[in-house]
């Protein structure tokens, strides 16, 4: 009963009609990859971890976490790569040109895996370019369920090819489909959330604060910028991280957590 539900519903956020619902978003991207024989291109920053864990991959270079599409250009035309995954918004903060990726991607028939993780919802969560989208329902993620991810696909003969772990429980299933249906006011909730951050911090070099995103990313230079950023999230009460990290941004920078905020 929840799992239909739940299909219906991704369907309309993805614009795929092939959906698998799977016990975690890592086994997602897991059971995508292992149908790609050949070599994986991943962003250099604003990625997940799991995407290291591909067995042969190459790291297309990114400004800022954005992909840059002449490198991407560069490394498609050597035809070595079968698939290209990256994340919308990179790092949960910056936009991607997904319709040029995508263009690119089909031109050298390279199939685009998209994670949608911080985007189901948005705009940026658009299935006409992406072959495959995956995300995830666990801990910090835009549908917070703590478990499950899914797998959905613009063509039905490539989601029967995949063999993911299957999420059967019913009360797990009962809290996804409680947290899809509360998805439109956690966005409406975190965005005003990063639209006061950003206010409050704008004489600060934050990494595209014009962006949807979930995070914000400021980039500091003395130590002294980073204790007055710091300084700022102990008043606010404001989860953060500190930079270089490969799924937020390769530069010393704090990326506030907006995404890991209650409300």
């Amino acid at each position: 009963m929840f799992k239909d539900q739940i299909i219906s519903r991704l369907k309309e956020l993805t614009g795929h009609n092939s959906i698998i619902i799977t016990t975690r978003g890592n086994a997602a991207i897991k059971a995508v990859l292992s149908a790609v024989k050949e070599k994986l291109l991943i962003p250099e920053e604003g990625g997940w971890l799991t995407y290291k864990k591909a067995d042969n991959y190459s790291e297309v270079k990114c400004d800022d976490a954005v992909i840059n599409l002449r490198d991407l250009e560069q490394k498609l035309q050597t035809k070595e790569y079968g698939a290209f995954l990256y994340q919308n918004p990179g790092g949960y903060f910056a936009e991607q040109p997904m319709v040029e990726i995508y263009a690119l991607c089909r031109r050298f028939g390279c199939l685009v895996i998209l994670d949608v993780s911080g985007s189901l919802g948005t705009e940026l969560c658009d299935g006409r370019y992406a072959d495959v989208s995956v995300g995830s329902f666990g801990e910090w993620k835009l549908v917070e369920a703590h478990v499950g991810g899914f797998i959905s696909c613009k063509d039905s003969k490539l989601s029967e090819q995949l063999r993911p772990a299957l999420l059967a429980d019913e009360d797990s299933l009962k809290i996804i489909l409680e947290k899809l249906e509360w998805l439109d006011k956690r966005i409406l909730f975190l965005s005003e959330k990063r639209k006061k951050i950003l206010k409050d911090l704008q004489d600060f070099k934050i990494v595209h604060p014009d962006d949807l995103g979930f995070v914000v990313v400021i980039k500091y230079g003395a130590e002294k910028e980073k204790e007055q950023i710091l300084t700022y999230c102990q008043k606010e009460q404001l989860p953060w991280t500190e930079c270089p990290r490969y799924i937020r941004l390769n530069k010393k920078a704090v990326s506030i957590e907006v995404k890991r905020l209650v409300g």
